[in-house]
């Protein structure tokens, strides 16, 4: 397995604060043995510090050191990395959302960040069908911010759960997936298999998960994805 020369890429300026997100189609060479390693025996788990709707379980180190080296000059160039010398793997796991709508809790209905510092990245490889739903990415209506850096993170996080708590929330528990009270929607990249999205670390966003196809645990049924961090030094 390996990257897919011939892939096709392409990068979406999105929202207000024009942030590129990358969408690269036919990522790898070979997406089935991925899939088969995902099938192995060893255990999917839930993370407890980790409030992703699902369960996790690593993947091998050859993934993050490939994607990495393969990578880092497209991050560099899109994101305008000056002085950027090089790309780490934080965390590369195989992902199945599987959390019923009734048992999320309210910060995992809502769209979110995983860090305010700009100088990390989130892949997701999807490795499902389209009808299992992509990545949406999200404008806070109230401070208009899309991408939650360390200046911005006290106002937002003191004012969202202002209004996740006016809002009754965890009376009225779902995915979200296109615009609500609270966000907009301001792209959304389609799910489909062996195509990968990159996006900043602190722009808002969600899986745009469809419980209606079932949320199974089969890594070849269920919405199975590869889940990455990379950082990129300077």
């Amino acid at each position: 397995m390996d990257i897919n020369l011939n892939n096709n890429i392409n990068v979406f300026f999105v929202g207000l604060e024009t942030t590129p997100i990358i969408v690269i189609d036919n990522f790898v060479t070979e997406p089935d043995k991925l899939i088969s390693l995902a099938c192995d025996d060893k255990p999917f788990q839930t993370q407890p510090t980790d409030f992703y709707p699902g369960i996790r379980k690593p993947v091998s180190a050859h993934y993050g050191e490939l994607i990495c080296s393969q990578l880092f000059e497209l991050l560099k160039n899109t994101y305008q990395l000056k002085g950027a010398t090089a790309a780490k793997t934080i965390l590369s796991a195989f992902s199945i959302t599987t959390t019923p709508v009734d048992k999320l809790r309210p910060i995992q209905m809502l769209p979110h960040f995983d860090t305010t510092e700009n100088n990390q990245f989130a892949l997701v490889h999807y490795l499902c069908n389209g009808e299992h739903g992509g990545t949406g990415f999200f404008r806070h209506n109230a401070t208009e911010y899309e991408r939650i850096t360390q200046p911005r993170f006290p106002q937002y996080v003191k004012l969202l759960k202002q209004q996740a708590k006016a809002e009754n929330l965890h009376l009225k528990p779902a995915f979200i997936t296109n615009d609500s009270s609270l966000f907009d929607r301001i792209h959304l990249v389609a799910a489909q298999s062996n195509r990968v999205v990159i996006y900043p670390s602190n722009l808002l966003h969600s899986g745009n998960i469809q419980p209606q196809q079932g949320l199974s645990k089969d890594p070849r049924k269920g919405r199975l994805t590869i889940s990455s961090f990379i950082s990129i030094s300077r």
